[in-house]
């Protein structure tokens, strides 16, 4: 979400005080996954690929995205890249004056970073650790490498798009904090920490404990005062270093939609508001019950995940935090 932040600081007025809805639409565009993550368990859906939406159902989508004044999009999976239309895709929203966002593993980049450079104004590559250690976390050899040498050969083509590594924190990576941070810096990019999602029955024996949390991130604020690009605000920090609460914004400023049409707010709200097949956002937006989620989220601050609290702290307008992350505009 941090890239989000950065390109729609007008649009997040619009939002708040216009359309008053969300401004992002997060998409889980594709279900296909060549990792086999110890911190995530999304790669076992891989088999239910084939009943992704086509490419003209994610068109009508997008259609929707800019009748309810949706400016940003965010490409997710999976593995984005593994989609042989995604091009197409993001070059549908840029026509729709959407800005675009890829998250993904990097281990396909090289080869794909000629398709997708015109058309994406973010790119987020995820790297955990800047050793062997991240081929582990990742059930995949050679995968570090070719995220790196993805990134390098992204760069070389001269382009407006912000590449930020994206490092997913969890007990099996607490010490590898200082290599990734020096690795950014090396590769002249900016780079985002947080800690990993808790999956029930599944990585929940990864979960760092609360000091370690705080140990880590004291660390990482350390890195930001001292001059590092580092994209996590200081107050999103702060969440961990001094156990700072937030007021949940973040069902008002973006929603996400699963590789089948779903539409979702949180992990809180385990139904969705609908398939985007069938219902337009600006349907949703409109309907009470969103209304009164969005309200009801408020009293909320269990998430410690940077796309809930940046995008809080974003539609709050928190003076700090927007004069945070404006430093980073022209980076």
């Amino acid at each position: 979400m941090h890239s989000q932040l950065y390109s729609n600081i007008p649009d997040l007025f619009i939002n708040r005080y216009v359309s008053r809805s969300p401004m992002v639409v997060t998409h889980l565009v594709t279900s296909m996954c060549n990792a086999r993550c110890k911190t995530c368990n999304l790669w076992k859906k891989t088999r239910e690929h084939k009943d992704d939406m086509t490419k003209e159902e994610i068109f009508r989508m997008l259609d929707k995205a800019k009748e309810a004044r949706i400016s940003g999009y965010v490409a997710w999976g999976g593995e984005p890249l593994l989609r042989k239309d995604l091009p197409e895709i993001l070059h549908y929203a840029k026509n729709k004056k959407i800005s675009t966002t890829v998250i993904t593993n990097g281990y396909f980049l090289k080869d794909r970073c000629d398709e997708i450079a015109r058309f994406t104004d973010f790119l987020i590559v995820s790297i955990d650790a800047n050793d062997e250690l991240h081929d582990e976390m990742r059930g995949v050899k050679g995968m570090r490498e070719r995220a790196i040498e993805g990134i390098v050969a992204y760069k070389n083509r001269k382009t407006d798009t912000k590449i930020i590594i994206n490092c997913t924190v969890s007990k099996l990576n607490l010490g590898k904090i200082d290599g990734l941070i020096e690795l950014s810096r090396d590769l002249g990019i900016l780079i985002a920490f947080e800690p990993m999602e808790i999956i029930q029955g599944y990585n929940e024996h990864l979960q760092p404990d609360s000091e370690e949390l705080r140990t880590a991130f004291s660390r990482i604020i350390k890195y930001k005062k001292s001059g590092y690009k580092i994209v996590n605000s200081v107050q999103y920090i702060k969440n961990f270093a001094v156990k700072k609460k937030y007021v949940c914004h973040a069902p008002k400023f973006y929603i996400t939609v699963d590789a089948h049409g779903n539409i979702f707010s949180c992990e809180f709200r385990k139904n969705p508001w609908g398939n985007i097949k069938e219902k337009s956002f600006k349907e949703i937006f409109s309907s009470d019950d969103f209304k009164r989620f969005c309200k009801q989220s408020e009293k909320c601050n269990l998430c410690n995940v940077s796309c809930v609290i940046e995008s809080s702290l974003a539609y709050k307008l928190d003076p700090l935090f927007m004069l945070d992350k404006l430093k980073h505009l022209d980076t």
